[in-house]
């Protein structure tokens, strides 16, 4: 598997997952008492409550539940859909194999699977 390979099935996991999510609005359910865990519209006014913040000890559950909630899966395929662009000009490019200017930054989108089975230390920046 060459790099580009790897980082086109990972943006498609990233991708799979995020829509498998519950869409959003996200919301701290310390902000809105009284969210159930239903899918119904009609009880889900302010969105879908991710983190109880109330029962995370050590006062972690607010940080916890902010990062979750901008997390989101609309930012996350946001995301997917930028890097895949990246990856794409790359690619169109045809600078990918001869044009050593462009393969750091494939490596750098790379770095985040770095605790991924397929990664190989070679792409390491």
């Amino acid at each position: 598997m060459d790099l580009v390979t790897f980082l086109h099935a990972r943006l498609d996991e990233d991708e799979q997952v995020a829509r498998a999510a519950q869409p959003a609005p996200w919301v701290r359910r310390d902000h809105v008492a009284g969210v159930h865990a239903d899918n119904a519209t009609e009880a889900r006014p302010y969105g879908s409550a991710v983190a109880d913040c109330r029962r995370v000890p050590d006062g972690y559950g607010v940080p916890n539940a902010l990062h979750i909630v901008r997390h989101a899966p609309a930012r996350v395929l946001a995301e997917v859909d930028a890097k895949r662009a990246i990856v794409e000009e790359i690619e169109d490019a045809e600078v990918r194999w001869y044009g050593d200017k462009l393969i750091p930054v494939l490596k750098r989108l790379a770095l985040p699977y770095a605790d991924h089975p397929d990664y190989r230390e070679e792409w390491r920046p």
